[in-house]
């Protein structure tokens, strides 16, 4: 038999057993912490975040999350500090959270595309965060500056310049 007609065969380099199992079970172990997540995603997040933000994926302990409106982007993106301390609370460290823009997410909520209805229900809205008016100039300040200062942050900076 010729040796040149004989078919090329690549060599491979295979990785060693032990590391495809080591790399399968990490893959596992993100998808169970994903799939905690995702069962538990409404008390962590709140009703009103529920309906309008999920999870994407976790990859190198980055949690990914889609949100379908602007505001309520801007709004977890101000409390994300308080979601990734509710995740640690079941078990599950971060080390990041990383929120994104996706208008392809289904709102759960049908009555909530009502641009009005939406901004009402936006967490800066006074209603919903214990907002008051301020004594000095009447614009809205939250309730614990009233109580410590009896005045909102920017009558009290003008005072005490």
């Amino acid at each position: 038999m010729n040796k040149k007609y004989l078919p090329i065969i690549n060599k491979r380099n295979p990785d060693p057993l032990r590391n495809c199992l080591d790399n399968f079970k990490k893959s596992w172990e993100e998808l169970d912490k994903f799939s905690r997540i995702n069962e538990k995603w409404k008390d962590l997040i709140g009703s009103e975040l529920f309906q309008e933000c999920e999870p994407l994926n976790i990859d190198n302990k980055i949690l990914t999350i889609a949100v379908n409106n602007p505001q309520w982007r801007q709004a977890l993106i101000y409390n994300k500090h308080k979601l990734k301390e509710r995740i640690e609370k079941i078990g599950i460290t971060l080390n990041q959270i990383k929120i994104i823009q996706n208008y392809e997410i289904k709102n759960r909520n049908t009555k909530a595309t009502d641009a009005k209805i939406v901004w009402d229900k936006h967490p800066s809205r006074i209603q919903k965060n214990n907002m008051i008016n301020c004594n000095l100039c009447n614009s809205p300040t939250p309730d614990g500056e009233i109580k410590r200062w009896g005045k909102c942050s920017f009558c009290w900076r003008k005072i005490n310049k």
